[in-house]
Formats: C-alpha cells, structure tokens, sequence
C-alpha cells in the first residue's frame, strides 16, 4: 500500500508539474479539495462565507487533473484516520521552514502539552488564541451548542493562515469565530473592551515590531515594540478570572532589561500567578524555529482572592531536555513522540494531579514526598519542604547490600536537620538520623574513597522535581536527572526580575579525575602523532597544484561591479554593513596587503534594541547567501563534537575560475 507521504508527494508533484511551487498555495489548494470532499460525504450544513475567507482552489485555466490529485487525498485520509487528522498532522507539516514573519504550525506534541497544562476543557471553557496560525490550539474543541461560536476565538494578521485555521477546524466539525487583522487592533475595539477568556493559548511570532503607541492603547501601559511582549501583556489582560494562559517567548522576555520587559515580567510574579516558566528541549520547535523556547503558565486570581504581595507563592522552574524526537531538524511530526524518552509527561502528571497523596517520613510534616507516576511506572519524585528549605537531594546507586535511592537535605530548623532515604524501589522513604554513618555502613567507604552519591542540587529550594528513568534505560548515575525547582516570589530579585530556568535549576557537572602531568603529557604527545598522521593523509589526497600558486589566506573577492546589493532595503543594508566590517588584514605589518574575511555567527548581527536574532536579519543572511556574496562555514569542536553555524565573505579562492 502506497504510504500517506508518498500519496501527498504525488499530489505535491502534480500541482509543480503546472508551475505551482509555493508550498503554503499547495496546502491551501489541498485544504480546499479536502472540504469538497467533506461536503460530498457529510449532512453538515455549508457555512456561510464569502469567497475570499475560504480556502483558495486551483486555477481552472491550467486543467490540473484534480480528480486524480482527490483520489490520492482519499487513500491517504483513509489511512490518516479522516481528513481532519491528514491536513492537521500530515499537509500542515508538510512545509519545510519557516515562513516569513515567524509562521509555521505548532508541533502537536508541544500544543498537547500547553493544553493539558493550561486544563482547558473544551466543553466549557472559553479559548482564545491571539495568533492562531494554522488553528492548533483551536480545533479539540467540543461544541454543545454548534451556533456558539462566541467560546472559541482566533485572530491573525495573515488572511492566508486565517483561512487554514478556518479549513483546519471546518475539517474538525466546527467553525469557530476567525478575526483576520492586527490583534492589537482588534481587542482594542469597543466589542473587544471586556471581552475574556477562561483559557489563552498562543505561539507568537518572535521578534516582529509592533505599533508601540497601538499596544500602549489597548493594553494602558507602554510596552516593548517586539510582538512577543506586547501579546503576552495582552493575552494576561484578556485572561478571566481565575483563568489560565499557555504563552511561548523566547529568552529575551525572560531577562531584557528593556522597561517594557521589566514591567512584564513583575506583573507576572505579583499581580498573577506564575506557576511556571519551562525551558522546553532546545529543538522543540524544529524544523521551523532553533531558537530555545519557553512556557510560561500563568493564571489569574478569582475576584474573591487577593493577589499575593508577600511572595509566599511558588514559581516552578524546569529545564527539560527530551520531548521525545530526535534532535535536530530530521524529526518528522507527522509521526507521535515515544513518550518514554520525553520529559513531558513528569511535567504533565505533576500540573494535572495537584493534589497526589504525599508521603512524610515518620509523620514528619517539614518535607513532603509524591510519587510521580503513569500508571504503575515511575516517573520521579517531587520533595517539597514546608516550614523549611531544601538544600540538597543527592542519588546513590544499588550495590549488593541496598537498592538505588535519593537521600534529601534540609535548612537546619533551630540545630536540627531533616534527612530522609527514598528509595526508588518502591519501598516506603524513612528519616535518617546520621547520614554520613549510613553512605558509609551501605558502601563500606575508606577515607580514601570518594562519596558515590551524584549530587543534583546544591542551593536552598522550596521543592525539587527529580526524574527517575528505569534500570533497563540507564544505569548508575545516568538514571536520575533533576528537571525541576520551586522557589518562593521573594526570591526573584529586583528590579530586573530575571526568569530564566538555568538561573535556578542549577545542574550539577560530575566530578572529573585529574591525570598526572606525566600522564597529560603523553596524550598529548599521542594525540599529536595522531594529528600529524591525518596531515599527512590529507596532502597526499590534495590537488597541491592547484592552490600552489593562490596566495593564503585568500584575500576578499570584488563583487562591487555585481551591483546587486545596490537593491538592498535600508534594513538589509544596515546588516550587509555589519557583515562587511568582518574582515582583517592577511598581514598586519604590510599596510598595503589585501584584506580577507573571518568567521560571524547570526548572534553578532543582533541589533542593539533586539535580545534575539530578528527574522529581518535571518532573512537577510540567507538571501546574501543565495546572492553568493558570503558563504556558510560549520565549525567544530574536536574535543565535544559540537558544531557552531558561521558564515564569512566570500573570497577569490570561492569564485569560479574559467579559461
């Protein structure tokens, strides 16, 4: 049986086959057939629309073959599971990039997981999604009333993507309420002045400039100018009482020291509750975004409660690393995460199950201990301290006399402190009165030896969210990890209010043996050996004639008489500029020596009102890349392997040289 991919790649080559090339014009065709198709097939009632909010359909004039193109939509919406499952989970992700202005589709795995923490429940909560994309967020929907449309709401500036949310969710069995414009503008508007939402998802674009005298109106402060900051106020502005947001930024949001960031980000902390901040795994949103991407779950207090000013509150800080997709850009979507190596079900069962029964040693009220679990597999464990604070938890591993277990720390209370034994066998924790004797009589230690325990923590935290994988995944030290940390509001110091993870999930590095100098000293001489070896091996495979006569480095080529960058937009220009001043002198004792170029990352062109790499600057680099005026250069790092992107000035030895 032909697969869905190679269904949807026959009818992605037929519509290229006429010159439709444009992969967001070939998903809009497709949701267009695929709604055909649904009113073919189905009772449902045809909505009312003009011609311009539908999805567009394929040019008549150019006799594409659609039914062919229907039938393979067909075979692959049966194989799917219906045409809704095939445009959201296949056609969407069917786009290799991102497009300009920050668009592309939510991975599912991460809009789940933003609905599962936020608690929506789609039969009665009112949802709003201020950037609404492709309608991910929108379409779990379940309507009672199918006329009711006031208590699903999506809003985007872009007509093209306004009409796939509307296909995305038609598709699902219900039309919700799609506003194409500024989103600004719109809850500005008198019929949006007190309009609000039990839940607020959204995935905003990173980095877009905004109307700042716009934002200040409607939101009745001035803000940022980047579209992060300004939706993220509007969407706590628009959040009911006692509902809850699930908002992406970027890192910038979390520590610019720019006012309207600051502001945020105390509004975040005392007048809502920040109940957390996720870093999620840094390839996330791959293949659309690299860019490290955060969670922000927030909810606002009922009327009847106070905002709290004293800073009891908890805000929790997870640093995850797996979401359950191979790193980098090859993940494919359209496929479901292994949730085995995803740290994202830990996070969802501790929001989602406030309330798990807690375990105190000895009856012991100052530390309580839950058991983080699906079904009857362990996830981890979340200590948390009461009247006190948690200064440590460090593993121990089995040996033959005991099974692997945790060993929590506390704050003295008066002299005392409380230490208490988990095991990770399912035994029942205990409190341990000399902790020290305890390592020692398990691991029968010398004074020589050194602690075996791996330490995951070392600064006082309220709780502690520690995951614990099963012995047929790891083994040793590599089974437990720390993914979580709780701390009070009156932790966070004033005035920047820097909310980023890492500054309080403090990883700890294991201890590393030092080798004698002697022993230093000849690897060091093997290593060289080694390299010699490969130079050697590498003249001999190098056509030396060739370059004998260049000179090296090889000066910057002249690409003045080209004129293309005359074309450049003021923007573009200011970038092409930066990138030019990245040169030196092939000798610096000869001031008439020519000039070549030197490696740039996409971080030194970050302008100086911006904390993140804009998309006019992505943009820029990749099209003086297709102009063949700097080339992509991908260094590495021996010792860890880790590759760093750069890109440099194109030189005379990169030109093609013709007789």
């Amino acid at each position: 049986m032909t697969s869905i991919g190679e269904q949807l790649n026959q009818v992605l080559s037929e519509f290229r086959k006429y010159g439709i090339t444009d992969d967001l014009t070939v998903i809009e065709y497709i949701a267009g057939l695929l709604l055909e198709e649904k009113r073919t097939v189905s009772d449902a009632p045809e909505i009312s629309l003009s011609e311009k909010e539908k999805p567009r359909k394929p040019p008549i004039d150019l006799n594409i073959p659609i039914e062919g193109i229907k039938q393979n939509l067909r075979e692959a919406a049966e194989q799917a599971g219906g045409a809704a499952k095939l445009f959201d989970r296949h056609v969407l992700f069917r786009l290799p990039s991102m497009l300009p202005g920050g668009r592309y589709p939510t991975p599912r795995h991460i809009v789940k997981f933003m609905q599962r923490l936020a608690q929506v429940d789609f039969k009665n909560h009112s949802v709003a999604d201020f950037a609404c994309g492709s309608g991910g967020f929108l379409i779990d929907r379940e309507i009672t009333n199918p006329s009711n449309d006031e208590v699903t709401i999506g809003i985007d500036i872009s007509p093209e993507w306004k009409r796939l949310a509307w296909a995305n969710t038609r598709l699902h069995g219900f039309t919700p309420r799609l506003l194409n414009g500024n989103t600004l503008q719109v809850c500005g508007s008198e019929e949006f002045a007190t309009k609000n939402f039990d839940r607020i998802l959204i995935n905003p674009p990173f980095g877009e400039k905004i109307d700042e005298k716009l934002a200040e109106n409607t939101l009745g402060y001035k803000v940022s100018s980047r579209s992060e900051t300004a939706l993220t106020a509007l969407a706590l502005q628009k959040l009911a009482p006692g509902g809850k947001a699930a908002i992406l930024v970027p890192s910038g949001l979390l520590f610019s020291n720019n006012t309207g960031e600051r502001v945020l980000r105390r509004k975040l902390i005392f007048d809502y509750k920040l109940e957390a901040v996720i870093s999620l795994p840094k390839d996330a949103l791959q293949p659309y975004s690299p860019l490290q991407t955060h969670l922000l779950l927030v909810s606002k207090p009922d009327n009847s409660a106070q905002p709290s000013k004293s800073g009891e509150n908890l805000i929790w800080f997870w640093q995850l690393e797996q979401d359950g997709y191979p790193s980098g850009r090859g993940r494919d979507l359209t496929q479901d995460p292994d949730e085995s190596a995803s740290d994202l079900p830990f996070v969802t069962k501790f929001f989602t199950n406030p309330n798990p029964p807690l375990l105190f040693p000895q009856q012991n009220p100052r530390i309580a201990i839950s058991r983080i679990a699906e079904g009857t597999a362990l996830l981890g464990f979340v200590c948390q301290a009461t009247s006190t604070e948690l200064t440590s938890v460090t593993f121990y591993p089995h040996n033959e006399t005991t099974s692997a277990f945790l060993l929590t720390e506390t704050a003295p209370i008066g002299e005392q402190r409380i230490c208490d034994r988990i095991p990770l066998d399912g035994s029942e924790p205990s409190q341990v009165e000399n902790p020290q004797q305890l390592i020692q009589d398990l691991y029968q230690l010398t004074k020589k030896d050194p602690d075996p325990g791996k330490r995951l923590f070392s600064q006082p935290v309220k709780a502690a969210a520690i995951s614990v994988l099963p012995e047929n995944q790891a083994i040793g030290r590599d089974r437990v990890k720390l993914l979580g940390v709780a701390v009070r509001c009156d932790t966070i110091q004033a005035p920047t209010y820097d909310l980023r993870p890492e500054r309080y999930v403090e990883k700890q590095e294991e201890p590393r043996s030092t080798d004698s100098p002697a022993e230093l000293l000849s690897q060091i001489y093997q290593n060289q050996r080694k390299l010699s070896g490969h130079i050697e091996s590498l003249f001999g495979r190098l056509e030396l004639p060739a370059i004998a006569n260049q000179q090296l480095p090889s000066p910057l080529a002249n690409i003045a008489s080209l004129g293309i960058l005359e074309k450049l937009n003021p923007e573009q220009k200011t970038i092409w500029q930066q990138i030019q001043a990245k040169i030196e002198k092939i000798d610096s004792r000869d001031q008439d020596n020519p000039q070549t170029a030197v490696h740039f990352t996409l971080e030194e062109l970050i302008q100086e009102d911006d904390s993140e790499i804009s998309e006019m600057t992505r943009s820029t680099v990749d099209l003086l890349e297709r102009l063949g005026v700097i080339v992509p250069v991908t260094i590495t790092t021996p010792s860890t392997d880790e590759s760093i992107q750069c890109y440099r000035r194109v030189t005379e030895r990169d030109l093609w040289q013709f007789d």
